[in-house]
């Protein structure tokens, strides 16, 4: 039996892993990714894109904070297209087709220029704890000194082969597949991923240390063949002519020479970028179900595993399969279609909007009443996995479980869905991993007034989901706030206070905040036909192009990124500020914070309801108590009387 020390073990090496690999190990943690196949590390299970509507914001945070996702899509890019630009820039969505096989090659090339990170071909089979005597509980205390009570300590973890890696921290990436099985029609194959097992035995180790465990289902659509498709039968649907870059090391160079597009968008203008993909760009395409492919759907609907029974578990709402739109939009007579190339030397075609896992004799019928379709090629039948999660009721904001000191989960394992939500835990789990080991606390939260991140996994751990949780700007009350193109004047100082952010990283965002900082100020100082150039820039009618030419014979020049930046935040300005009156009032109840041992039995005038929900999401503070499900407000004002008159620990 081998054995080898480190700090930091990851398991697991999809998208969650990979951030969190990338964040311990750049941090200064002798860090392990173990992997049940490491060439697979980073790769894109389903769809080959990365961002949309508010994941295309995560992956800018991630990306402000010094994380990994940003630059391998810009480095792998093959149309980047941004969402939503009929509405404010506040709900526009970056969002990049990727060559889903040079993105896992450019994820493993940047882990590789990692210090201190070894990769580790294994199955990790047990998690190795070191229980505390006496109530079984040990007290881990933090720098806002709750006490944490745990079952135990972690302190290696155990491959199938016999290896022990000891570490003081772990953390558990393993999206899909804990006891996955896959399902197309009545067969089932046990795998997190076609071709790939299941990892079996670490569910049954969760259990042993008291997590419960969820299960839950998602989906993918075949895969064709490329040169069997007529594609003269479908819409063309062309990346931007402008491409938006994911990574702000790819956005304009100071006082770069970028054109202007002439189209308008409400009262914003597009800056033509100075980004330049490395790969060749393609254009994806547009087509539609009918009703005849829904007849079949209909026909066969006992023989696909959601409708027979096989298939417990629940699916993801909001990205439903073929047949669960067919059934729940009925009246519907189309639903779209859209054909993705899944890279530059591949022939593989991903067809976006028919998620399905009927058999594979209906899917060939289905496929083939498409128009452009007929003749089509399968080269991977479409099918469901099922897989094991952890309920995320027991994790703490840091993502580290309340059941183990230094375990942390991070991705689908807490009940997400997305590379984007599953990068986004990985980074946060690799930071506070390593807080943890370094300083004995893991501390870091971002709030939902900060980040999408701080929204996610807040909610998370205040509503945790009956469905996989996906994304939506709807989800973040302060959106006007979190906008894709700000995202590193809110997070890239705390990425620095971190360590994450780097020297060349800072030195560029420096120049940019003080580009934009300066430039505000003279325009508010700058009076144009009496009218401050401040103001002028928040009337609908007037842009930075427009302005331009008065603006630089009064001697304000910026290049055209800072300017569109700089406008963007002028028009919103007036909401931002009626949204910061609400977050310093919120502000009060995040800062008052709960004793983690806090025996909310022994509070008086707390409903039975409220206390049996206290009792099992255990809030961090009373801001978060105060959004879970059933908490009202005059709950929490019992509360914090409560908390107020003074300890009320656990005996």
């Amino acid at each position: 039996m081998q054995s080898s020390a480190f700090d930091i073990v990851v398991i697991g090496g999809g998208h969650a892993g990979a951030e969190a690999a990338w964040a311990a190990s750049r941090l200064g943690a002798k860090t392990a990714l173990v992997s049940l196949d490491p060439t697979r590390i980073g790769a894109m299970s389903c769809n080959p894109a990365i961002g949309g509507l508010a994941k295309g914001q995560m992956v800018r945070e991630i990306d402000a904070l010094g994380g990994l996702m940003g630059i391998a899509t810009d480095n792998t890019g093959i149309q980047f297209r941004m969402l939503n630009r009929s509405k404010g820039p506040a709900v526009w969505g970056p969002r990049a087709q990727a060559d889903k096989y040079k993105y896992a090659a450019e994820v493993q090339r940047l882990l590789a220029t990692c210090p201190n990170l070894s990769i580790i071909h294994g199955e990790v089979a047990e998690l190795e704890v070191e229980e505390t005597g006496g109530t079984g509980f040990q007290s881990v205390s933090d720098d806002r000194e709750r006490g944490l009570k745990t079952r135990g300590t972690i302190t290696g973890v155990r491959l199938a082969d016999g290896t022990r890696l000891a570490c003081r921290a772990a953390i558990v990436t393993t999206g899909t597949f804990l006891r996955a099985l896959m399902h197309t029609g009545e067969q089932q194959t046990e795998g997190g991923r076609v071709g790939e097992q299941a990892a079996r035995g670490l569910s049954g180790c969760l259990e042993k240390l008291g997590l419960e465990l969820g299960r839950l289902k998602t989906g993918t659509p075949p895969r064709l063949k490329r040169q069997t498709i007529d594609f003269s039968r479908f819409a063309v649907q062309p990346g931007d002519e402008v491409p938006a870059p994911f990574s702000y090391l790819n956005e304009y160079e100071e006082n770069a020479k970028c054109e202007m597009r002439n189209e308008e968008y409400s009262a914003f203008r597009i800056p033509r970028s100075a980004f330049v993909p490395p790969l060749s760009q393609i254009s994806c395409w547009l087509g539609e179900t009918n009703p005849r492919i829904h007849e079949i759907i209909r026909a066969n609907i006992h023989r696909a595993p959601m409708y027979s029974g096989q298939i417990q578990s629940t699916g993801p709402r909001y990205c439903p399969s073929i047949e669960d739109k067919v059934v729940r939009f009925a009246e519907k007579e189309s639903h779209q279609i859209f054909l993705e190339p899944e890279g530059l030397e591949t022939d593989e075609i991903y067809c976006n909007g028919i998620s399905t896992s009927l058999p594979a004799d209906v899917q060939r019928e289905m496929i083939r009443l498409v128009p452009g379709l007929e003749n089509a090629e399968v080269l991977r039948w479409g099918y469901a996995v099922e897989y094991d999660m952890v309920w995320p009721h027991q994790i703490r904001a840091t993502l580290e479980t309340k059941a183990v000191a230094g375990l942390f989960l991070a991705g689908q394992i807490n009940g997400t869905s997305g590379y984007e939500e599953a990068a986004a835990q990985g980074m946060m789990a690799g930071i506070n991993a390593t807080r943890y080991v370094t300083a004995g606390v893991a501390d870091f939260v971002l709030r939902r007034d900060q980040a999408y991140i701080g929204v996610l996994i807040d909610d998370l751990v205040t509503k945790p989901p009956i469905e996989p949780y996906r994304m939506f700007t709807s989800r973040a009350e302060h959106r006007l706030l979190l906008r894709n193109d700000n995202a590193d004047l809110r997070l890239t100082e705390i990425g620095r206070s971190v360590g994450l952010v780097d020297d060349d990283r800072w030195s560029r965002f420096a120049a940019t905040r003080d580009a934009i900082n300066t430039t505000v100020e003279r325009l508010k100082q700058t009076k144009i036909n009496g009218t401050p150039a401040f103001d002028l820039l928040r009337r609908p009618e007037h842009t930075w192009t427009s302005l331009a030419d008065t603006l630089r014979a009064a001697g304000i020049t910026a290049d055209a990124q800072t300017g569109f930046r700089i406008e963007t935040q002028i028009k919103y300005e007036g909401y931002i500020a009626r949204q910061d009156k609400a977050i310093e009032r919120m502000g009060k109840l995040e800062d008052k914070l709960i004793p983690a041992d806090f025996n909310y039995a022994r509070v008086v005038g707390l409903r039975n309801e409220a206390r049996a929900k206290l009792q099992q999401f255990t809030p961090r503070s009373l801001g978060q108590a105060l959004r879970i499900s059933g908490i009202t407000p005059a709950d929490v004002t019992v509360l914090a009387v409560a908390i107020g008159r003074g300890p009320a620990r656990v005996p």
